[in-house]
């Protein structure tokens, strides 16, 4: 189910600003154009309602992909919300300014606890498995064939390339925990390849196949090729701050004939 984008509802809103002051321009209304300024707020808080529409829309079923609830979103839609009736609210008169100043004091150090959580949490496995860390730095595997293992990686103001077309993918469940701090992360998987995904982002973005979510906070969780019958699967956790993780399909060269 698709809504409003937020380009669309900005446009809308420019739209309605540029013809309201073009008809005062005219003598046409009488309406101020500094007093349609003061319903700015009307921007994030329909933003935020769409947002928290699509949230809970019904899941994407496509090319073998389930798309669940994104909480990032989630979270994001409600924080857009609650910035677009406190700032409607004060510039009609009806909140006072203190709430504004209270609310900004809580959200940024609960920004902070959600992010400190979520690197906290480990996925079940990954431990299992060796650590790479590319810090200030890179590094590549997949240029030549390699055993693929559960495993830890963590780029920190560096970049770190996955190719899991050339890797020998064991049978069963293989985990691949992903961190990216100021830096970026980006896995080539097989077409076929049975895929489960979790990512988040904070003030960065993730991408799996195409699918991108990015901004404050940003989360979502795909299954994509996933089949009772399948014996080999991989669980990917990508972790985004400051930085971007990219999971795409490895584009196959055309052979001359």
């Amino acid at each position: 189910m698709r809504f409003l984008s937020g380009r669309m509802i900005l446009g809308l809103v420019v739209l309605a600003v540029g013809v309201l002051w073009l008809l005062q321009n005219l003598d046409l209304v009488e309406y101020e154009v500094a007093n349609i300024f003061a319903y700015w707020p009307l921007i994030p808080l329909i933003i935020g309602l769409n947002m928290l529409a699509t949230t809970f829309s019904a899941p994407e079923n496509r090319e073998g992909r389930r798309v669940f609830i994104s909480w990032g979103q989630l979270i994001s839609a409600l924080i857009l919300i609650v910035i677009g009736v406190l700032y409607l609210g004060r510039n009609l008169d009806f909140i006072d300014e203190s709430y504004i100043q209270q609310f900004w004091s809580a959200l940024f150090p609960i920004l902070l606890i959600l992010l400190g959580l979520n690197l906290l949490r480990n996925i079940r496995g990954a431990g299992k498995g060796g650590s790479r860390v590319a810090f200030m730095g890179g590094f590549d595997l997949g240029k030549t064939p390699w055993n693929l293992e559960n495993g830890n990686y963590l780029a920190f103001m560096g970049g770190i390339d996955l190719d899991l077309t050339t890797a020998k993918i064991p049978e069963g469940t293989t985990v691949l925990d992903l961190t990216a701090i100021m830096g970026g992360i980006e896995v080539k998987i097989p077409r076929d390849l049975p895929v489960v995904y979790e990512g988040s982002a904070f003030l960065g973005g993730v991408s799996f196949l195409e699918q991108e979510d990015g901004g404050i906070i940003a989360s979502r969780k795909i299954e994509h090729n996933v089949e009772d019958t399948a014996h080999k699967k991989v669980f990917i956790q990508g972790r985004a701050i400051m930085g971007g993780i990219e999971i795409k399909e490895k584009k196959q060269k055309n052979k001359l004939t």
